[in-house]
């Protein structure tokens, strides 16, 4: 998994508005591209290039096609750290469904020594003194040791990331590690409803290994760290304003759908519990904005009964004026 579950939902919750373009607009703005919910419930194809989205950031991380290993961007080199551990640059063309960037503006340093995890996040907290801010944390020198991980790339259909972790991670517990982590630390944004906190991608000095960080040991390093209050959306070339705010039940349907592909109006309904109808008028709503459509001749044309399919796969592109002035108010 290129990002876990408390930061790819805390980051959701704290949205704000998409400045046009695919670039952040204000000076200490964090850039969320897609939806949190969509991955967590098995979006993982790519909505938009690494290309279109470094301007938004030179530090930052997220995950790529398929959830095709972890993505960690560094001095705006955007790298992957794939399921064997080994790095690679990426080129423009990659794509990704979910990465979150900023550029640290003036961060304040600090030299650690002898330390954990834990104790960076503490240090981190203590520099910002703000609880309800997005804090960019930067992390490079010498570790005795680092706990990273990655994933293998996925096929359709997509199960949630929870299964995936169980299934696929693969971990690396690496000895006198040299290189630089960077992240953010989020906050608890609803009261428990979602996890914040430190979370880390990192690479070593040779950018031949890295991963998402669970566990770390300072023995040498320099913490630098800066503030954000805003976040800057960025959405795939659908509306997904109703999106943003639909209803769980609807939602419920959405899962389903990316988790086990293309189903009948009867499929839905047992999967959900609900009757044919209830499940029609679901399915409606969601095509009624572009989120699925109906496979009138079946599957791949083949005839048979009807099937409905999720549509969240398209690359991403400038958002309409309507879908600027609507994020806008959020």
């Amino acid at each position: 998994m290129g990002i876990d579950a408390g930061l790819a939902a805390a980051i959701t919750m704290r949205r704000h508005r998409q400045g046009g373009g695919g670039a952040c607009v204000a000076r200490d703005a964090t850039f969320q591209l897609s939806l949190a919910h969509v991955l967590l419930d098995g979006g993982y194809d790519g909505v938009s290039t690494i290309g279109e989205v470094l301007p938004s950031g030179d530090h930052g991380l997220g995950t790529l096609d398929r959830l095709n290993g972890e993505l960690v961007v560094v001095d705006s080199e955007p790298w992957q750290v794939d399921y064997t551990g080994t790095a690679r640059l990426l080129p423009p063309e990659a794509t990704t469904p979910f990465v979150v960037l900023t550029t640290m503006q003036d961060p304040q340093r600090i030299r650690l020594r002898d330390t954990d995890r834990d104790g960076v996040l503490a240090q981190a907290e203590r520099m910002v003194d703000d609880p309800d801010a997005v804090v960019a944390v930067r992390l490079e020198g010498r570790f005795r040791s680092v706990l990273v991980r990655s994933v293998s790339p996925q096929t359709p259909p997509y199960r949630s990331i929870a299964e995936v972790l169980a299934a696929d991670e693969v971990r690396w517990d690496i000895r006198d590690f040299n290189g630089v982590f960077v992240g953010f630390r989020f906050p608890d944004l609803s009261g428990g409803d979602t996890v914040g906190g430190l979370h880390l991608h990192g690479i070593d000095t040779d950018r031949t290994t890295g991963g998402h960080n669970y566990e770390l040991v300072v023995d040498d390093a320099e913490l630098s760290v800066s503030v954000s209050h805003e976040i800057a959306l960025a959405l795939p070339d659908r509306s997904m304003i109703d999106l943003l705010e639909m209803p769980d039940e609807l939602r419920s349907v959405q899962r389903v759908l990316l988790r086990r592909g293309a189903l009948t109006v009867e499929q839905v309904a047992r999967a959900l519990t609900i009757d044919a109808t209830e499940s029609l008028s679901r399915l409606g709503w969601l095509a009624d904005r572009g989120f699925a459509e109906e496979l009138t001749g079946g599957v791949a044309g083949l005839g048979g009964v009807p099937r409905w399919r999720i549509l969240l796969r398209a690359r991403s592109q400038r958002l309409s004026p309507r879908v600027d002035a609507l994020l806008s108010d959020l």
